[in-house]
């Protein structure tokens, strides 16, 4: 079989099926069907919320023993088109090297890559000890339900924990080894009643919140300049207001965005900004909650045996020397990493205009993403 033809034909029938987040029902179940039908995986078809799944496939050795396991795959979503594509974004479209679709190499081109790599796997009957499960995981272009929900079986039990985990996101001559993460807090403040006319009556909400976000700016904006924090943003603030009367407001709300740098914890920052509350506000009561989304950071140990492995196999016979890097983004790797605690590398074919119109892979590095995922496979199992 060519295998560059199959991938080529998995990612024009990707392609064409519509899948932003929240809307992956179609492209998971086509999935599904071609690890199935084609591959012969044991795959399931795991409903996640309203119109997300996720489709998790396995290959299960048939030489005796526990073996270990391999995580493959990644997102099955996209973002939504803008109105600037020059082509049908839904069509894949082949310009030389270049083929332009949404969601081309972000990435349904490194999901076909990786199901074409395992194609040719298991077409040749390759017998191996152990399990390589293949995650089709929803919703990572926006809250990662999917990914939370996979990890949630991980951790009842209900779903074997891998040994590593390569997603194929648009990484070729770098490989992701870490990432920021980033949580939102709604920070609430409750004040005590009392007349406007008076103001020394009651605890203006609105006036504690506003002293506490000033001081927040204060304390963390030079930090952030400096490199050692990563950024805090306010999103929104707002408070009831049910028409005019003299009643000073009891409560405010707003939403914040926290970068997090990979030695920066989100529950530590929570408890900085009670202390400073207290300091610089010390009225009123301060309730802060995490809401979705939240991605931990991560870096995962990059002596770990199973990378190292990776790195000498492309040099040795790709004569690739790609760059370790940490994602400025997030992706379902913090979840897996962190929370699973499963050594998770992104590597994937590459492509440009991510998020934007005129989205396109290059061919030549998903062609040689599958004998890479084919050999690193072989690697991973110990097979000569």
């Amino acid at each position: 079989m060519d295998y560059k033809a199959y991938f080529l034909k998995l990612l024009q029938e990707f392609v064409a099926i519509p899948s932003q987040s929240q809307n992956e029902e179609a492209y998971a179940k086509a999935l599904a069907r071609v690890l199935k039908e084609d591959l012969g995986m044991e795959t399931q078809l795991q409903h996640v919320e309203g119109k997300g799944y996720n489709v998790i496939a396995k290959q299960r050795g048939t030489k005796p023993g526990a073996g270990r396991t391999l995580l493959l795959g990644g997102h099955i979503d996209t973002v939504t088109p803008s109105t600037a594509w020059s082509t049908d974004p839904f069509s894949l479209t082949i310009r030389g090297d270049r083929a332009y679709g949404l969601g081309a190499a972000d990435m349904k081109g490194g999901m076909a890559a990786q199901v074409a790599a395992l194609k040719q796997w298991i077409d040749r009957g390759t017998e191996f000890c152990g399990t390589i499960i293949l995650a089709g995981l929803c919703d990572e272009e926006r809250h990662s339900l999917g990914a939370n929900a996979y990890a949630q079986r991980v951790l009842a039990g209900q779903e074997e924990r891998a040994d590593f985990a390569i997603f194929g996101e648009p990484h070729y001559d770098n490989i992701i080894v870490g990432a920021t993460g980033k949580v939102l807090l709604k920070l609430t403040v409750t004040g005590e009643a009392g007349h406007a006319a008076n103001p020394e009556t009651g605890v203006n909400a609105i006036d504690c919140l506003s002293r506490f976000l000033t001081a927040v700016s204060d304390v963390y904006t030079p930090l952030y300049e400096a490199g050692t924090r990563a950024s805090c943003c306010v999103l929104r603030m707002e408070s009831r207001y049910e028409g005019y009367n003299l009643n000073i407001p009891e409560e405010c709300t707003a939403w914040m965005n926290k970068q997090l740098y990979v030695d920066e914890d989100a529950e530590k920052f929570i408890d900085e900004l009670q202390q400073l509350y207290q300091s610089a506000v010390g009225r009123g009561t301060l309730t802060i909650s995490r809401e979705i989304p939240y991605y931990p950071s991560y870096l995962f140990d990059q002596s770990n045996e199973d990378f190292q492995n990776i790195l000498h196999l492309l040099e040795r016979e790709f004569d690739l020397r790609p760059e370790l890097k940490i994602n400025q983004s997030v992706s379902d790797g913090n979840i897996t990493c962190k929370d699973l605690g499963i050594p998770t590398i992104l590597l994937g074919p590459y492509g440009k205009e991510y998020h934007k119109a005129d989205e396109y892979i290059d061919l030549p590095s998903a062609y040689q993403c599958i004998p890479i995922m084919l050999r690193i496979m072989e690697e991973f199992f110990g097979i000569q």
